[in-house]
């Protein structure tokens, strides 16, 4: 299983009003538009995310799955689907002091799979991938902000 984690501070925003809007499955398109080359909405809580990784182009499955407090913190889970990509993301709310800032972690574990694909994956996809899920946090706090 490959990791990949990365964060974003939304000053300003109270946990809950992120995770509500985070939680609505509508929402999904507009955050991922932009990250990804292409966003295919299947329907049903499901999109497809075109993007390059060395050596070809790439799509991955993304489907909301459901909003999580049943620890004491906030998170939304998605399942990942696509050959290198398949596994689960979610969406990990904080509360940072002052209580109107929120810290978002967005985490991936996905399964690149044995030596070819870990080669694939040191060798763009890993790097692709990161880039793509830091663009989707600046989409948050941008389509947070626009309200």
């Amino acid at each position: 299983m490959a990791v990949i984690t990365t964060d974003i501070l939304l000053k300003g925003f109270r946990r809950e009003s992120v995770f509500d809007w985070l939680g609505d499955p509508a929402n999904h398109p507009r955050l991922l538009s932009g990250a990804f080359d292409k966003v295919d909405d299947k329907g049903g809580g499901t999109l497809e995310l075109h993007f390059k990784a060395a050596p070809k182009s790439r799509v991955m499955g993304y489907r909301f799955e459901s909003k999580d407090s049943s620890h004491s913190g906030r998170r939304i889970l998605v399942t990942t689907t696509g050959k290198r990509t398949k596994g689960k993301l979610h969406y990990s709310l904080r509360t940072m002091k002052p209580s109107t800032n929120t810290l978002v972690t967005l985490h991936m574990d996905y399964s690149p799979g044995a030596l070819l694909g870990q080669l694939l994956d040191s060798a763009g996809l890993r790097a692709a991938l990161e880039e793509r899920l830091a663009a989707i946090l600046k989409n948050l706090e941008r389509e947070i902000s626009a309200g």
